[in-house]
């Protein structure tokens, strides 16, 4: 149990290493195009595997409710950071990024229609 754990949390730190790398490398250095594209392809397959693949098997009604938890963790925690990204582009920058209102869209309208799935499914 301990080393799932570890493994978990050991995937997460790798994931937010990869994109701060991906994200500040021009402030870093000025990496070339070619490095530039491995970083993304790096991020985008790693950041793929992590969302998509990483501990999505079914189970029983224990790792079903431990699932819950965690997405419900998730989304409430994406939604405060994208709220307050938000907010503070509004009023430091003064024009919000258009991909933070289209993230928040996106994961509400994904909520609603997961709702709506679920009590038609079950």
């Amino acid at each position: 149990m301990k080393h799932n754990f570890l493994i978990e949390v050991g995937l997460g730190l790798l994931l937010a290493a990869f994109v701060a790398v991906l994200t500040y490398a021009h402030s870093a250095w000025m990496p070339s195009m070619e490095t530039m594209t491995v970083l993304v392809i790096i991020v985008g397959i790693f950041a793929s595997f992590t969302v998509f693949i990483w501990r999505e098997r079914e189970g029983d009604e224990r790792e079903r409710l431990i699932r819950y938890i965690a997405s419900r963790a998730a989304f409430l925690s994406t939604g405060i950071v994208l709220l307050l990204g938000i907010i503070v582009e509004t009023f430091i920058h003064h024009t919000p990024s258009p991909w933070l209102g289209l993230a928040l869209v996106v994961m509400v309208g994904a909520k609603i229609i997961g709702h709506a799935y679920g009590r038609t499914k079950y």
